[in-house]
Protein backbone atom coordinates (compact mmCIF):
# COMPACT_ATOMS: atom_id res chain seq x y z
CA UNK A 1 0.00 0.00 0.00
CA UNK A 2 3.15 2.28 -0.06
CA UNK A 3 4.69 0.94 -2.82
CA UNK A 4 2.16 -0.60 -4.77
CA UNK A 5 4.47 -4.19 -5.41
CA UNK A 6 3.53 -7.27 -4.68
CA UNK A 7 5.56 -10.67 -4.81
CA UNK A 8 2.63 -13.24 -6.68
CA UNK A 9 4.81 -16.56 -5.65
CA UNK A 10 3.61 -16.57 -1.62
CA UNK A 11 5.04 -20.15 -0.26
CA UNK A 12 6.52 -21.34 2.17
CA UNK A 13 9.72 -22.56 0.07
CA UNK A 14 10.06 -18.84 -0.44
CA UNK A 15 10.68 -17.47 2.42
CA UNK A 16 13.57 -18.25 5.25
CA UNK A 17 13.97 -16.31 8.78
CA UNK A 18 16.61 -16.12 10.73
CA UNK A 19 17.31 -16.05 14.27
CA UNK A 20 15.70 -13.01 15.04
CA UNK A 21 12.23 -13.94 13.68
CA UNK A 22 12.99 -11.75 10.61
CA UNK A 23 11.83 -12.62 7.89
CA UNK A 24 13.73 -12.82 4.43
CA UNK A 25 11.79 -12.91 0.73
CA UNK A 26 13.02 -15.55 -1.93
CA UNK A 27 12.42 -15.82 -5.41
CA UNK A 28 11.91 -12.08 -7.00
CA UNK A 29 10.84 -13.85 -10.20
CA UNK A 30 7.21 -13.06 -9.55
CA UNK A 31 7.08 -9.30 -8.92
CA UNK A 32 4.91 -7.12 -10.24
CA UNK A 33 4.29 -3.31 -9.42
CA UNK A 34 0.56 -2.13 -10.02
CA UNK A 35 -0.94 1.27 -10.84
CA UNK A 36 -1.45 3.99 -7.78
CA UNK A 37 -5.26 3.08 -9.23
CA UNK A 38 -5.45 -0.50 -8.84
CA UNK A 39 -4.49 -0.29 -5.61
CA UNK A 40 -7.08 2.29 -4.97
CA UNK A 41 -9.33 -0.04 -5.86
CA UNK A 42 -8.70 -2.64 -3.55
CA UNK A 43 -8.97 -0.45 -0.54
CA UNK A 44 -12.46 0.74 -2.33
CA UNK A 45 -13.76 -3.01 -2.99
CA UNK A 46 -13.07 -3.51 0.79
CA UNK A 47 -15.12 -1.03 1.85
CA UNK A 48 -17.67 -1.28 -1.18
CA UNK A 49 -17.77 -5.24 0.81
CA UNK A 50 -17.60 -3.80 4.43
CA UNK A 51 -20.95 -1.57 3.93
CA UNK A 52 -22.67 -3.19 0.60
CA UNK A 53 -21.93 -0.38 -1.55
CA UNK A 54 -22.42 -1.63 -4.82
CA UNK A 55 -21.55 1.77 -6.82
CA UNK A 56 -18.65 1.37 -5.16
CA UNK A 57 -17.70 -2.35 -6.44
CA UNK A 58 -18.30 -1.21 -9.72
CA UNK A 59 -15.77 1.92 -9.51
CA UNK A 60 -13.45 -0.64 -7.61
CA UNK A 61 -13.75 -3.52 -10.77
CA UNK A 62 -13.69 -0.89 -13.60
CA UNK A 63 -10.54 0.44 -11.98
CA UNK A 64 -9.31 -3.36 -12.26
CA UNK A 65 -9.94 -3.47 -15.71
CA UNK A 66 -13.13 -5.32 -15.82
CA UNK A 67 -15.31 -4.74 -18.88
CA UNK A 68 -19.08 -4.90 -19.15
CA UNK A 69 -19.62 -4.27 -15.55
CA UNK A 70 -23.61 -5.91 -15.17
CA UNK A 71 -25.27 -6.41 -11.70
CA UNK A 72 -25.28 -10.51 -12.33
CA UNK A 73 -20.82 -9.73 -13.00
CA UNK A 74 -20.36 -7.51 -9.98
CA UNK A 75 -22.59 -10.78 -7.99
CA UNK A 76 -20.92 -13.50 -8.90
CA UNK A 77 -17.19 -11.75 -8.39
CA UNK A 78 -18.34 -10.47 -4.64
CA UNK A 79 -18.86 -14.20 -3.65
CA UNK A 80 -14.77 -13.67 -4.23
CA UNK A 81 -14.46 -10.77 -2.87
CA UNK A 82 -16.46 -11.59 0.35
CA UNK A 83 -14.53 -15.08 0.61
CA UNK A 84 -10.90 -12.81 0.27
CA UNK A 85 -11.86 -9.63 2.73
CA UNK A 86 -13.75 -11.85 5.49
CA UNK A 87 -10.98 -12.02 7.67
CA UNK A 88 -10.50 -8.00 7.82
CA UNK A 89 -14.23 -7.42 7.88
CA UNK A 90 -14.23 -8.54 11.99
CA UNK A 91 -12.35 -6.30 14.16
CA UNK A 92 -11.67 -9.12 16.48
CA UNK A 93 -8.28 -11.89 16.45
CA UNK A 94 -9.06 -14.41 14.56
CA UNK A 95 -7.85 -17.30 12.03
CA UNK A 96 -7.72 -16.25 8.85
CA UNK A 97 -10.63 -19.25 8.14
CA UNK A 98 -12.59 -19.79 11.02
CA UNK A 99 -12.85 -23.77 10.04
CA UNK A 100 -8.87 -23.03 9.44
CA UNK A 101 -9.42 -25.44 6.09
CA UNK A 102 -8.74 -24.58 2.24
CA UNK A 103 -11.79 -26.13 1.78
CA UNK A 104 -13.90 -23.09 2.22
CA UNK A 105 -11.81 -21.50 -0.33
CA UNK A 106 -12.16 -24.29 -3.27
CA UNK A 107 -15.83 -24.09 -2.73
CA UNK A 108 -16.10 -20.22 -3.32
CA UNK A 109 -13.89 -21.01 -6.25
CA UNK A 110 -16.12 -23.33 -7.45
CA UNK A 111 -18.91 -21.39 -6.98
CA UNK A 112 -17.55 -18.09 -8.64
CA UNK A 113 -16.65 -20.67 -11.90
CA UNK A 114 -19.65 -22.18 -12.17
CA UNK A 115 -21.87 -19.10 -12.37
CA UNK A 116 -19.29 -17.16 -14.14
CA UNK A 117 -19.93 -19.90 -16.87
CA UNK A 118 -23.58 -19.08 -16.59
CA UNK A 119 -23.33 -15.99 -17.45
CA UNK A 120 -20.88 -16.64 -20.64
CA UNK A 121 -17.46 -15.81 -18.55
CA UNK A 122 -15.58 -13.02 -17.55
CA UNK A 123 -11.91 -11.71 -18.76
CA UNK A 124 -10.06 -10.85 -15.73
CA UNK A 125 -7.33 -8.27 -16.00
CA UNK A 126 -3.70 -9.26 -15.54
CA UNK A 127 -3.07 -7.76 -12.75
CA UNK A 128 -6.67 -9.19 -10.67
CA UNK A 129 -5.09 -12.37 -11.57
CA UNK A 130 -1.62 -11.42 -10.24
CA UNK A 131 -3.31 -10.42 -6.89
CA UNK A 132 -5.69 -13.38 -6.63
CA UNK A 133 -2.90 -15.65 -6.79
CA UNK A 134 -0.68 -13.37 -4.28
CA UNK A 135 -3.54 -13.31 -1.96
CA UNK A 136 -4.77 -16.87 -2.00
CA UNK A 137 -1.37 -18.24 -1.24
CA UNK A 138 -0.42 -15.96 1.43
CA UNK A 139 -4.13 -17.03 2.63
CA UNK A 140 -3.09 -20.87 2.92
CA UNK A 141 0.09 -19.82 4.68
CA UNK A 142 -1.74 -18.08 7.14
CA UNK A 143 -4.06 -21.30 7.35
CA UNK A 144 -0.93 -23.19 7.70
CA UNK A 145 0.61 -21.40 10.22
CA UNK A 146 -2.31 -21.23 12.10
CA UNK A 147 -2.18 -17.37 12.39
CA UNK A 148 -4.35 -15.96 14.84
CA UNK A 149 -4.48 -12.15 14.85
CA UNK A 150 -6.48 -9.29 14.11
CA UNK A 151 -6.62 -8.93 10.63
CA UNK A 152 -9.14 -5.83 10.58
CA UNK A 153 -6.68 -3.99 12.74
CA UNK A 154 -3.79 -5.39 10.61
CA UNK A 155 -5.52 -4.14 7.49
CA UNK A 156 -6.45 -0.76 9.09
CA UNK A 157 -2.85 0.35 9.78
CA UNK A 158 -1.67 -0.60 6.43
CA UNK A 159 -4.28 1.50 4.48
CA UNK A 160 -4.84 4.31 6.93
CA UNK A 161 -3.15 6.96 5.17
CA UNK A 162 -3.26 5.63 2.01
CA UNK A 163 -3.63 8.27 -1.00
CA UNK A 164 -2.78 7.81 -4.86
CA UNK A 165 -0.66 10.59 -4.60
CA UNK A 166 1.73 9.35 -1.93
CA UNK A 167 1.98 6.00 -3.60
CA UNK A 168 2.96 7.65 -6.95
CA UNK A 169 5.49 9.47 -5.54
CA UNK A 170 7.06 6.34 -3.28
CA UNK A 171 6.76 4.32 -6.94
CA UNK A 172 8.72 7.49 -8.36
CA UNK A 173 11.36 7.20 -5.65
CA UNK A 174 11.73 3.11 -5.29
CA UNK A 175 11.98 2.72 -9.09
CA UNK A 176 14.80 5.59 -9.89
CA UNK A 177 16.56 3.60 -6.34
CA UNK A 178 16.86 0.46 -7.96
CA UNK A 179 17.85 1.79 -11.08
CA UNK A 180 20.79 2.82 -9.51
CA UNK A 181 21.76 -0.42 -7.77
Amino acid sequence: YKYGVIHGDPHLGNYSANKNYEINLLDFGCIRIFKPSFVEGVINLYHAIMHNDQDLAVHAYKSWGFDNISKELIEILNIWAKFLYSPLLEDKVRKMQETNSTAYGAEAANKVHRELKKIGGVKPPREFVFMDRAAVGLGSIFIHLKAEINWYKLFHELIKDFSVKNLEKNQKRAIAFSKKL
